[in-house]
């Protein structure tokens, strides 16, 4: 809040200036002389920018995901392929930019422009030639898993198999027909059942021999980087084996940053994106996601803030002393709302909530 400290340093500043009118300040609206030498500012705005990340889980199930339960043991595996999508985190920032509605022209007299450098350096005011902060808009690309071979290593044993079947036949000796076995190789293809019982009897002998390397009392000649490694082998081949059954998943994080530049200074509410578990993040237009809503708290001024720009304007205009118009921000509280859940909250300063206030064209240095 403004005190009665600030409010007899500002006044002071006023009543130390010129007296006599040599700068003439404007906003630079329809009646700016743009043929006369003048130098042009702009007040700064605020940019809200929101960084979400988001995440793409793809899930593939094993190839014999229906008999998890039934030889593992393992139960609740999904055996239909899915997509879903998750906000992970979610960052604030804010940049200040040149207002094009705030312009202002300094038309010069003799001795320059007062303190119009000073000022700027200063960051009271921001002049329309300084090169703002910018920030990335664009998506990042999405990276998908589709059309990949994800199970490579279905067995140890190969799908089809070679058995040998006795068949009998009959054959004519001494004008009597004699019963004769005849054996015949053929091609049989295993079912998935088969193989899936064959994938989940590799799978405990891994475990089996995982434990014979494990247990003390059993002696074996490896030890040290070489039991690293066979347990490392053991362990991915098992993971591998195990996919067969309970699927695999595949997770992309990326990135979608949005900007919003606040303007109701009785606060507001405004759709900032929509999101989507099976979509991701979606533009504000497409309904096919709920709305992700960004909001903004009335600002808290000063309760005699009113009295105290009046007063100021009025010694001013009495005193016929050329000024400068600046902003001073105000905090406000912002949020980013998920329906009833609260995703982010954070104070902010605002430049265009804040108070339109003047400094004299020239007043004494440090």
């Amino acid at each position: 809040m403004m005190s009665k400290n600030l409010f007899l340093a500002v006044l002071s500043l006023v009543l130390l200036g010129c007296n006599s009118k040599t700068i003439q300040v404007e906003p630079a609206g329809k009646t700016i002389d743009y043929k006369k030498v003048a130098v042009y500012y702009s007040l700064p705005r605020t940019v809200v920018y929101v960084k979400v990340v988001s995440s793409q889980s793809e899930y593939f199930p094993g190839p014999y995901a229906d008999y998890a339960k039934k030889f593992l043991g393992i139960d609740g595996v999904s055996n239909t392929e899915k997509v879903e999508y998750l906000i992970e985190k979610i960052d604030v920032e804010t940049t200040a930019e040149p207002d094009p509605k705030a312009v202002f022209a300094i038309y010069p007299s003799g001795k320059g422009y007062g303190n119009f450098i000073n000022l700027s350096n200063e960051g009271l005011i921001l002049p329309v030639n300084q090169t703002p902060e910018s920030r990335a808009i664009a998506k990042n690309k999405e990276v998908s898993s589709k059309g990949e071979v994800i199970y490579k290593d279905l067995s140890v044993n190969p799908f089809v198999a070679e058995e040998t079947t006795t068949f009998y036949g009959r054959t004519l000796r001494d004008s009597v027909y004699v019963r004769v076995p005849i054996q015949r190789s053929m091609t049989i293809e295993r079912n998935l059942e088969e193989k899936a019982k064959e994938a989940a009897d590799f799978i405990f002998s891994i475990r089996k021999k995982r434990l014979d390397f494990l247990t003390p009392d059993i002696d074996h000649p490896f030890s040290g980087d070489a039991l690293k490694l066979i347990l490392k082998e053991l362990q991915r081949l098992e993971d591998e084996y195990l996919a067969l059954f309970v699927g695999k998943r595949f997770t992309h994080t990326f990135t979608q940053t949005y900007s919003f530049i606040p303007s109701n200074t009785e606060g507001e509410s405004a759709i900032l994106f929509r999101f989507s578990e099976s979509k991701g993040l979606l533009s504000s237009t497409d309904l096919s996601g709920r709305p992700i809503l960004i909001e903004f708290d009335q600002p808290e001024y000063p309760e005699n803030i009113d009295a105290t720009k009046n007063s100021l304007e009025t010694i001013a205009l009495k005193a016929k002393i050329d000024r400068f118009y600046y902003r001073i921000p105000v905090a406000v509280n912002m949020r980013v709302i998920d329906g009833k859940q609260l995703l982010v909250e954070k104070r902010l300063s605002i430049f265009q909530y804040g108070l339109l206030a003047q400094l004299p064209v020239n007043f004494p240095g440090k």
